[in-house]
């Protein structure tokens, strides 16, 4: 019997440590999770309504947990023809103001809250959405990205929210941001 506990006591341990993810994409629940990134994301993620005719679209929402830190993600990716993409890419520089510096930390000089404000994963080319006083954007806590990919004619939208981040990246890292989204959105560019 005590060993049986003792299993229990270590299973539910390796739990806490290795954490849990999960992850949806129904589109029927876009920005519909019961979670703050719900609200914090209308700031910078589309309107579904509001989106041109399009051929493809991609909804990922993904909830990762460890022990007491909890971090939401959602990935919003829609494919267009030829002559849309390139009319909704040019409505972005309307619509959105993007970093055009790193964010330092607050608290140490040697680290980011935001260590690359444009960087590539694949095809796509991902701009940081800046602040605006308006918008729920608390670096490295709560921002969104966009990308575009010129081969697949497509415009990613992307919103991460977690309270308890510090820092993205570490001091050594080559494409910290990229390692970041592959790390926190479960989707494949």
């Amino acid at each position: 019997m005590r060993k049986k506990y003792l299993i229990i006591i270590l299973i539910a341990f390796v739990l806490c440590i290795t954490g849990c993810s999960k992850s949806s994409s129904n589109i029927e629940n876009y920005l519909n999770s019961g979670t703050t990134i719900d609200s914090n994301a209308k700031d910078i993620m589309p309107n579904l309504d509001d989106l041109p005719e399009y051929q493809n679209i991609s909804y990922k929402y993904t909830h990762k947990s460890m022990f007491i830190f909890e971090s939401d993600s959602v990935a919003l990716i829609v494919n267009y023809d030829d002559k849309t993409y390139k009319s909704e890419k040019d409505k972005l520089a309307k619509k959105y103001t993007f970093l055009e510096e790193k964010v330092d930390s607050d608290y140490d000089e040697s680290k980011y809250f935001i260590p690359e404000y444009e960087f590539s994963i694949n095809s796509y080319t991902f701009k940081v959405v800046a602040y605006n006083k308006k918008s729920n954007t608390e670096f490295p806590k709560s921002f969104g990205m966009i990308g575009t990919s010129e081969e697949k004619k497509s415009i990613a939208y992307l919103y991460f929210c977690d309270f308890d981040l510090d820092c993205i990246g570490q001091e050594n890292d080559k494409h910290p941001m990229a390692d970041f989204v592959k790390n926190y959105f479960d989707y494949d560019f």
